[in-house]
C-alpha cells in the first residue's frame, strides 16, 4: 500500500524523454555561509532534464516549500555517495546513505545531499552524467572529394 501512495504522490518526469528519473527519501542543503540553519526537505524524485538537476517534492507533502530545486549540471564540482552528510558550514552529522552533491555557480558554493536507498547507483550515475556533459563535443568536416573527417575545435 505505501508502495501504491508513493507512485500516486511523486511527481511525473515532465517529458517522456527524461532517462535518468530516481525517488529520493529527502533533501539536505547546507547552510548558507553566516547562517546556521541546514535545510531539509521531504521525499520525491530527482531527475535530469535540458541540462539540469532537478528535485521536485511529493505533491502531498506538507512541507512549506514545495518548488523545485534545479541546479545547472555545468555547475556541479563534485558528486558521490557517502554513509552519513556532514555539513560544511556547521559540522553537523546526519546518518543516512546519500548522494554528495557540492554546486559552484559564481561566488557562492551549495553543498546538497540527496537521501536515497539506492545512494551509490544513483551516484555513480549522476558522475557519469556530469562528466559527459563537460566533455567538448567533436564536430567533423567532411569534403565532398574524400570521405576521410577532419575534426574541429571548438572555442570554449
Amino acid at each position: 500500500m505505501g508502495c501504491l501512495v508513493a507512485k500516486i504522490c511523486n511527481p511525473k518526469a515532465p517529458d517522456s524523454s527524461v532517462r535518468y528519473f530516481w525517488p529520493i527519501d529527502g533533501v539536505i542543503i547546507d547552510a548558507a555561509p553566516g547562517s546556521s540553519k541546514i535545510e531539509r526537505r521531504s521525499s520525491g524524485v530527482l531527475y535530469v532534464y535540458n541540462g539540469h538537476l532537478v528535485y521536485e517534492s511529493r505533491c502531498c507533502s506538507c512541507s512549506d516549500s514545495k518548488e523545485p530545486v534545479e541546479f545547472d549540471i555545468c555547475d556541479i564540482q563534485h558528486v558521490n555517495h557517502y554513509n552519513q552528510y556532514t555539513s560544511h558550514v556547521t559540522d553537523d552529522c546526519f546518518p543516512a546513505n546519500i548522494v554528495d552533491v557540492i554546486v559552484q555557480n559564481d561566488d557562492n558554493a551549495t553543498h546538497v545531499a540527496f537521501i536515497a536507498r539506492h545512494a551509490e547507483e544513483i551516484g555513480r550515475e549522476l558522475n557519469e552524467i556530469c562528466l559527459k556533459h563537460r566533455q567538448k563535443p567533436k564536430i567533423f568536416q567532411f569534403n565532398s572529394v574524400d570521405v576521410d573527417g577532419v575534426e574541429i575545435d571548438l572555442p570554449c
